[in-house]
């Protein structure tokens, strides 16, 4: 959806990118974590995916990473969602090519840069791969 689909802020958008870009490592910390239950990225994936408001889902997904023991919960994930998880020293930042990979719908914040012989990643939600964007 070209209107940001249900998005009511900024982090929703930085949180589905998130949610997206590390679907499996976030239902690995589930399965590991105390509820051991998938449940609160189903409904992420469900709200998403039915271009309903995901902001309400993405919020208890939130609270339940941190609940589990993460601290930063969601945010923790969100390191512009293309890019490997952790910390980036200010003003060091990733190579720009001329292309850029976007998330196929404009309803989340992901972006990938294209790197060699690596394979276009595929959004979590439609399974469409991401769209391809000339900068």
């Amino acid at each position: 959806m070209a209107d940001g689909g249900g998005l009511a802020a900024p982090d929703g958008a930085e949180r589905l990118a998130a949610v997206c870009a590390h679907l499996e490592e976030i239902r690995a910390d589930l399965r590991d974590g105390p509820g051991g239950e998938h449940g609160p990225v189903e409904r992420v994936l469900a709200a998403a995916h039915g271009g309903g408001d995901v902001v309400a889902p993405l919020a208890v997904l939130h609270a339940v990473l941190q609940a589990g023991g993460d601290p930063q919960g969601l945010d923790g994930y969100t390191d512009h969602a293309g890019a490997i998880r952790g910390l980036r020293p200010a003003g060091i930042s990733t190579t720009r090519a001329e292309q850029v990979y976007l998330c196929p719908a404009g309803r989340c914040a992901r972006y990938w840069w294209p790197k060699a012989a690596a394979p276009v990643p595929h959004c979590a939600i439609s399974n469409s791969t991401l769209r391809r964007e000339r900068l």
